[in-house]
Parts: structure tokens; C-alpha cells; sequence
């Protein structure tokens, strides 16, 4: 099962990946039209180091900056006969659509951090980075994907 979201969630993203390539380069250069704060993002996850699977839900309250927002965000984690953890804390993301040149205002790509802490199995500090990608149906609803020292995808919705 493991492996089979794993491909999933890489097939996903290598189709993320390769669709922002190919942007109507007829817009103006530059443009970060980026749908940040007041979006709410849900997803299931797995954990690659510790084989964890489970759902995570962040809120992006607030810009900082030019192109990185912060949000709080929760998850549940559970391991397979050993367990299971709720972690709480900070989302940091960094939207690199101004930098990578995307126009496509239907898309928006990230590097995200997680710092938190977790609660259960294992209490320890929670500590994430990746990357991602939104593609944005409209502009309540789109779906996203994030791959890093774990995995996500999921909805996220601007509120």
C-alpha cells in the first residue's frame, strides 16, 4: 500500500513538475499571482523515514514578505502495530512562482518547512521540509501535492 501511494504521489508530481514547464509565456514576465493566506490545505501523508501514514491539515494565515507565507497546521500520524502520534505547529512556505517565472495563474509552486511538535508515539520535535505544488480548478478549490522528508497530496481551499 506504502508503495503504491508513493508511486502515486511521484507520478503526481513529476506531472506537476513537467506541466509548469510549459507556461504562455504571452502574460507579463515575473508575474507571482500566488493564492496564499486564507487558503486551507488538507491532505493524507506518509512519513519516509519512519513509515507513517496519515492526514495533516495546515491554514495559511499570513504573508511574510514578498513570497512566503505562515500557517498553523495539524496532523495525525499512525504506525502500522506500533502506534500513533498528533503533532501541532508552524507551516512556512516560500512561493517561487515570481522566481521560476510561472504566469499560469492556475499554479502556484513552493519549497515548505514544517516546525512543530508531536504527541503520542514517540514525542519528539516535528521537522519537515519539501517542496510542492497547487494547481488552483478555480478559486475556492484546487488539489496539491507536496514531496519531501514525507509526502502529501490533497485539496486545498481558498476561504
Amino acid at each position: 500500500m506504502k508503495k503504491l501511494l508513493f508511486v502515486f504521489v511521484s507520478t503526481l508530481l513529476l506531472g506537476f513538475s513537467t506541466t509548469t514547464i510549459a507556461q504562455d509565456n504571452t502574460k507579463k514576465a515575473g508575474a507571482a499571482n500566488f493564492k496564499g493566506p486564507g487558503t486551507l490545505n488538507l491532505g493524507l501523508t506518509t512519513g519516509f523515514s519512519n513509515n507513517t501514514i496519515g492526514f495533516m491539515a495546515d491554514y495559511e494565515i499570513a504573508q511574510l514578505g514578498r513570497d512566503f507565507t505562515v500557517g498553523a497546521f495539524v496532523d495525525y500520524q499512525s504506525w502500522s502495530g506500533k502506534g500513533s502520534s498528533f503533532g501541532a505547529g508552524a507551516r512556512f512556505r516560500w512561493y517561487a512562482d515570481r522566481v521560476l517565472n510561472i504566469t499560469n495563474p492556475k499554479w502556484d509552486v513552493y519549497a515548505v518547512g514544517d516546525a512543530g511538535f508531536k504527541f503520542g508515539e514517540g514525542n519528539a520535535l516535528h521537522l519537515g521540509i519539501g517542496v510542492g505544488a497547487k494547481y488552483h480548478i478555480s478559486d475556492k478549490i484546487g488539489i496539491q501535492g507536496n514531496i519531501g522528508t514525507g509526502a502529501q497530496i490533497g485539496i486545498c481551499f481558498g476561504l
